[in-house]
Formats: C-alpha cells, sequence, structure tokens
C-alpha cells in the first residue's frame, strides 16, 4: 500500500496510519477505537495508574509523556489528609512489626527511616534522621536517639556493604563495617534497588484513593508538613524531610532537540532522594504484615462463644503458638476471666 493509498483510506476512528521515511505504514490503534471503551470505562481504568503520564504513555499512546513529572506531588497535594498523619495523638500498636530504611552519605546527607508494618500489611512511616557531614561515630551517637531504629530490621543501600573504604594501613572496610564497629549491627542489604520499580512500588500504595484508604501513611506534624528546605537533624514526631523530597521526586525532561536523537526517558532525577531511597528499600522488601501474638488470636477466636467451646479453642490456639508468644497459664478459673 503506498503512500497515497492509505490517505485516501476511510479509517475507523482511534485507527492512525503513518510511514517511515522509507515508506513503511505504521498503524497506531487508540483504545477508541473500541466502541465499549467510552467515557465511563476510561474513568474506571485511569484509577489503575499511578501518575498521569504513566497512562499517557500507555494508553494515549503519548511517548514523550512524563518528562519532567513530578511524581509525587499530585497525589499529595489531592490526597494528602488522607496520607499524612498529622496528629500528635497518633501511637502505633506495640505489636506491629517496625521496619527501617537508611542511606549513607558522604558530601550528601545521610538518612534514615523508621516506620512500622500493621496486622493488614499498612506501613506507616513514624519517625526519620536527615543529616550531612558527620562520620559514622557521630551519625551512631544520633541514631541511638532515633525511636525504633535500633530495634528495627534496617535495609541499607547495597554498596555499603563493598569494602571499598580505604583504611590508613592500606586496606578496605564496607562502610557498613564501621558502623557496625560502632554498635550499630542491625544493618542488612536491601534486597533490591531499582529505582523506577521502586517508585512504582510507592505509588501502587496510594492508587484509587476514591475507594480505599492508602495502604502507606506517613506521620508529620502540621507545622512541618510543607517546609520549603531540609530540617537537618533528627525526627522523633514525624518525617518532613521525606515529604519535602517526595514533592520534589520528578522524571528527568528532555528538550525536543534530544527527542529527535534519542528515546523519551523514563529515568528519575538523582537529587534530594536519600530518604526516598530508604522509602524505596522498605516497599521494595515488600514487608509482611505483622504477626498478632497467640493471646491477641486467641481472644478474637473465643468472642461470642460459649464458655466449653471458648475454652477449646483458646487451648488449640494458643498451643499452636511458639514457646514465647504463650502467656503464662491462668488456670481454669483466670482463663474465663481473660
Amino acid at each position: 500500500m503506498s503512500k497515497n493509498q492509505g490517505a485516501a483510506l476511510h479509517l475507523p476512528k482511534g485507527l492512525l496510519i503513518r510511514h517511515t521515511q522509507s515508506g513503511t505504514p505504521v498503524l497506531r490503534l487508540h483504545y477508541s477505537a473500541d466502541p465499549e471503551r467510552g467515557p465511563q470505562w476510561v474513568e474506571q481504568e485511569r484509577r489503575k495508574y499511578s501518575t498521569q503520564g504513566a497512562w499517557d504513555r500507555e494508553q494515549e499512546i503519548i511517548h514523550e509523556a512524563g518528562g519532567g513529572e513530578r511524581l509525587f506531588a499530585g497525589v499529595l497535594e489531592r490526597w494528602g489528609d488522607s496520607i499524612i498523619i498529622d496528629s500528635p495523638q497518633f501511637r502505633p500498636s506495640p505489636h506491629w512489626k517496625l521496619i527501617a530504611g537508611f542511606d549513607h552519605g558522604k558530601a550528601n546527607p545521610t538518612a534514615a527511616l523508621v516506620g512500622c508494618v500493621d496486622f493488614d500489611g499498612n506501613l506507616y512511616m513514624l519517625a526519620e534522621y536527615y543529616q550531612p557531614g558527620l562520620s559514622p561515630r557521630q551519625h551512631c551517637q544520633n541514631l541511638e536517639n532515633l525511636r525504633g531504629f535500633v530495634q528495627a530490621e534496617v535495609l541499607a543501600d547495597p554498596s555499603i556493604f563493598y569494602q571499598t573504604h580505604a583504611q590508613g594501613d592500606g586496606s578496605f572496610k564496607a562502610i557498613s563495617e564501621l558502623y557496625a564497629e560502632e554498635g550499630l549491627a542491625n544493618l542488612t542489604p536491601a534486597p533490591r534497588n531499582n529505582e523506577n520499580l521502586g517508585m512504582e512500588r510507592i505509588l501502587s500504595h496510594w492508587i484509587d484513593l476514591e475507594r480505599r484508604e492508602p495502604a502507606l501513611k506517613i506521620v508529620c506534624p502540621r507545622h512541618k508538613r510543607d517546609i520549603q528546605r531540609p530540617l537537618y537533624g533528627l525526627h522523633n514526631d514525624g518525617c518532613p524531610n521525606l515529604l519535602w523530597e517526595l514533592r520534589r521526586a520528578r522524571r528527568e525532561e528532555l528538550s525536543s532537540a534530544q527527542l529527535v536523537h534519542r528515546n523519551p526517558t523514563e529515568r528519575i532525577v538523582d537529587k534530594d532522594n536519600h530518604l526516598r531511597d530508604c522509602l524505596k528499600y522498605i516497599c521494595l522488601s515488600l514487608p509482611e504484615p505483622a504477626r498478632k501474638s497467640a493471646l491477641m488470636r486467641a481472644q478474637e477466636a473465643v468472642q461470642g462463644l460459649d464458655a466449653a467451646t471458648a475454652m477449646t479453642r483458646w487451648s488449640q490456639i494458643v498451643g499452636d503458638g511458639s514457646e514465647e508468644e504463650k502467656p503464662i497459664s491462668l488456670g481454669r478459673r483466670g482463663m474465663r476471666r481473660r
């Protein structure tokens, strides 16, 4: 089929034909070609996409869409009241599982982020550390005061476990070893470190918020919620610098001249991403929900049961728990009272 023949064809809605310089026809089929995919379908499907740029690239076939796009600013602006917890009275359950992320920096800030996972697998970011220019020893002294950090499983940048840090005697040590020598021995390499996947995993917690609650929430007092520059130091009352970084995260933008010679990029700008990296390590690790203790499971299971059935069910659940989970036996009368 020649160019003129293609141009003369009456093409259905949603179907376009263009030709390469050599005359090869290329068909472009838009979703609007399907009569069942009207405005209602678009509204429903759009909720499944984390950003407008992702929708435009995949469904609208706009290949350059997303250049310079801010990844999280829109969702935080629209759904901030659901995502951000600014109540000073918020206290997570002591039975939720602690988890943390760590990103060592030299000229850049060293960052640490502490969160927890509830029984349904929802994530809560609770506290942060954000400080440039100190040695591992000085950071360790500060991190001891970051609530929950020492007790948590800490996922760190895998690069700090390579022995690349030169010592005075000519040997090499991993940066993780320097922290371990100062007593911080709970650092483990993050299992995955892919940037684009990490950003999509974070955004996946905030999809379709018109119908469900966010699966990732961030604690931050209201007076620190919209900072314009970093607040260095220790923040046990929330995560202001994490929000600051998330609002600034964006994709690289290519000029018109660059797009002539290069494909559109989905790369994320590598700047102001230290606490964002900590959150990426946590989300990419796919943390499992906190496990309820045998006592908690037994209390839930016996509600509404008669006394004999409740005692049998109680014994079964408590008996299945591990030794460290089992409560001290209270006897028949004590069990009834509980």
